[in-house]
Order: C-alpha cells, then sequence, then structure tokens
C-alpha cells in the first residue's frame, strides 16, 4: 500500500451506530471552536469532545482496526496506550464542510500526529459531504458510509465538501507517536 493511501473498513451495523451516538451525546465534554485558526481554513459545523475512557468498551474494534493497518501498512511509531485522552465528534449539517488541510502539528512539541482514524456515525443518509484527499481526482470522492472508518497517515491533505442535505456525523481519533526523524 501507499503510505499516502487511505484505508478503509467496516465497522459497526446501523444499530451499534445509533448506540455509540447515544453514549457519545451524554458524555460530550467541551465544544470546540467552528474555525480552525491554527491553519487558516473554514471548519463550519459543530465540534465536540469526548473523553476516550468511557466510549473504550463500544470503540474498541474502531481502535483495533486503526492499530492492525498501522502494523500491516504503515509501521508508525504509535502511543497507542498514552494519548487515548479524547475523541473530536464532528457533526456537519447543512452547509457544513471542512476546506483543504492536513491534521499534522505545527511548531516543535514533543509528540508528532502520525495516523488521522475517521469513523462515519452518520445514522441517515446525507447528500454532499464527500471526503477528498489530495490524492484523488474533484469528480470522485472516498464512498464513506454509516459504520465506516477511515485512516490515513496525518500529513496527507484533505477536505469535506459541503454537506447539501442531512447531518453527516463522524469521530476523530488522532494517533500521536514520537517526533518524527
Amino acid at each position: 500500500m501507499n503510505p499516502l493511501a487511505v484505508s478503509s473498513f467496516q465497522c459497526f451495523t446501523p444499530e451499534q451506530v445509533k448506540e455509540i451516538n447515544e453514549k457519545i451525546r451524554m458524555s460530550i465534554t467541551s465544544k470546540e471552536s467552528p474555525y480552525d485558526a491554527s491553519i487558516g481554513v473554514p471548519k463550519i459545523g459543530s465540534f465536540s469532545y469526548v473523553p476516550c475512557p468511557s466510549m473504550m468498551d463500544l470503540l474498541h474494534p474502531w481502535m483495533y482496526n486503526c492499530q492492525t493497518i498501522n502494523l500491516q501498512y504503515f509501521g508508525y511509531d504509535i502511543y497507542w496506550n498514552f494519548h487515548l485522552e479524547k475523541f473530536t465528534y464532528n457533526e456537519y449539517g447543512e452547509g457544513g464542510e471542512y476546506a483543504w488541510h492536513t491534521d499534522a502539528n505545527r511548531g516543535e512539541q514533543p509528540v508528532d500526529q502520525k495516523l488521522t482514524c475517521i469513523l462515519n456515525l452518520s445514522e441517515e443518509p446525507y447528500e454532499g459531504g464527500d471526503f477528498y484527499t489530495i490524492l484523488d481526482k474533484e469528480n470522485e470522492p472516498m464512498k464513506f458510509t454509516s459504520g465506516q472508518a477511515i485512516v490515513f497517515t496525518s500529513l496527507l491533505a484533505h477536505k469535506v465538501t459541503p454537506v447539501t442535505k442531512g447531518k453527516r456525523i463522524t469521530l476523530t481519533y488522532w494517533a500521536q507517536g514520537p517526533s518524527w526523524r
């Protein structure tokens, strides 16, 4: 696999997605800014932090598969047990989007974001909200349906196009490890 490629897998049933959403909505701790000023690109929607420990029983299959994909395809040094503090719960309603960006850290830090792991938790079909990477052709978005997960290097530029109908819901975890060498 190309180290910049995106790996995807089906992880949860519609019933499990609904259960995960219910538990997340009861455990949201704080809201993020709808604009990511650190990178200067539009980020329109509702974004919340969710504590990891309370969710691990339900999300273990997702995290296990993310770890397996890292071992099989990327081979990054990642602190899987150390930095599991929070997930980000992303709700993109009509008009919600996230312009081109990468998830890599900026500035000097003791750790770097190595992988971006996203889980689609949309309970209803939505239109728009397509996921693209810099490697995709603009007319061919990646298929990303409810209960499906994607994993890719955090260095890969990607975007979510505006949602035109319904609500696109995802959960994001950024796997961190020692600074790049």
